[in-house]
């Protein structure tokens, strides 16, 4: 392993070590259950059900990542802030897992100055794009992956295909700077490839699925 990596891991884990008080559990994930096939879920502006409605959810909506809850309401990410939905309609879900690996996964992260993405899936695959390659999706492997020892976070993975590097990604309120949007993960990334080396910072989340 090239020193810059092993400096960049080091750094990365004094970073996330540097307030273990302020910990926090990973997000949960949850379903949408007890709503009719032809209605939806309002996502509305305050945890009220007379608050504004912001949006919706359809019936058969999956992994909605439930951010906080108050009263009975959950609040989720909702256009380019957040929104509320009862928690009377949703179901607890499990998180899915990296392939052999002690790892969440189907997280997507992102950050901004630079501008940088990566998606990490269950099957063990990833993609990644940056201003550096102008968008273009490259295609990764996700070599390993696990937590601190002793803790439930933070999470390392390291990559390998098209770029290479790593990423820390932990259970953090996050902003990307850029919208109203508080996010429940934060993540450093450090990645390679011929045209360098860039350590990147940003938020996570994990997107909804449908169907």
């Amino acid at each position: 392993m090239h020193r810059y990596v092993i400096a960049a891991v080091l750094g990365g884990l004094v970073w996330m070590s540097a307030a273990p008080a302020d910990a926090q559990a990973a997000p949960p994930l949850y379903r949408v259950v007890n709503v009719d096939a032809h209605d939806t879920l309002n996502i509305r502006a305050t945890p009220s059900p007379t608050a504004a409605i912001l949006g919706d959810l359809p019936p058969d909506t999956r992994s909605v990542e439930v951010l906080e809850t108050r009263h009975g309401w959950g609040r989720i990410l909702s256009g380019e802030g957040s929104g509320w939905i009862s928690l009377a309609y949703l179901d607890v879900m499990d998180r899915p897992s990296l392939a052999g690996f002690n790892a969440p996964a189907g997280l997507q992260c992102a950050g901004t100055e630079p501008f940088w993405g990566v998606a990490i899936h269950a099957d063990g695959s990833a993609v990644y794009h940056d201003m550096m390659t102008l968008g273009e999706d490259r295609t990764m492997v996700i070599s390993d992956a696990r937590t601190a020892r002793g803790r439930f976070a933070p999470f390392i993975y390291h990559f390998e295909g098209e770029v290479a590097g790593m990423a820390l990604i932990r259970p953090a309120q996050c902003s990307d700077g850029m919208s109203d949007r508080v996010y429940g993960w934060e993540a450093m990334i450090d990645m390679r490839d011929e045209a360098g080396a860039r350590l990147m910072e940003g938020c996570c989340w994990t997107p909804r699925e449908t169907g």
